[in-house]
């Protein structure tokens, strides 16, 4: 198992996605050949999280935490897992969201790209919500960071016209 996958099942696991962690040990015990020794060990306590974590941990500080690659690597396995729960509709947006900002946390770089954009997103559906950011933007915007991994902030989302400003436009574009 790579340091940059163990940091993928530690944010996992912190988020409480057990299952996808047994998932991926389960396979790993039929797949890998030799079998290393981070699943065997995983494979041993994987009935308590807690154990599992301090395990994850353990291998983790092995190295050095900026030789993880987590601005790519790292990202890519989240966002896989995010856009399989976002195609499968097993989750709304919204919780979708939340996740994403618990995870942008849980790898301690949520204020650089691309974990800036995962950790704000909840922020930035609440504006869209509240009518304040264009939805349909937003939604394009959504989609291309879940699919591409395209990153955003909230000034780039348009701003939806007010009541008021709509009113007006008609009334000045009537004379």
């Amino acid at each position: 198992m790579t340091f940059e996958y163990a940091a993928y099942l530690k944010i996992l696991l912190l988020c409480g996605y057990t299952a996808a962690v047994k998932e991926y040990i389960d396979k790993a015990l039929i797949e890998q050949d030799p079998l290393s020794d981070i699943i065997l060990e995983l494979s041993a306590v994987s009935s308590n999280d807690k154990v599992m974590l301090s395990v994850i941990n353990e291998y983790l500080r092995k190295v050095d935490d900026t030789d993880i690659d987590y601005n790519k690597t790292v990202f890519n396995l989240v966002l896989s897992f995010l856009k399989t729960k976002y195609i499968e509709e097993s989750m709304p947006m919204a919780e979708i969201t939340a996740l994403m900002r618990k995870i942008a946390f849980y790898t301690e770089h949520h204020f650089d790209e691309p974990w800036q954009t995962m950790y704000f997103m909840g922020d930035i559906l609440d504006e869209v919500e509240s009518g304040y950011l264009d939805k349909k933007d937003f939604e394009r915007k959504f989609d291309a960071f879940i699919n591409d991994g395209i990153c955003f902030c909230i000034s780039t989302v348009q701003t939806e016209e007010s009541f008021c400003k709509r009113i007006l436009r008609k009334i000045r574009n009537k004379k």
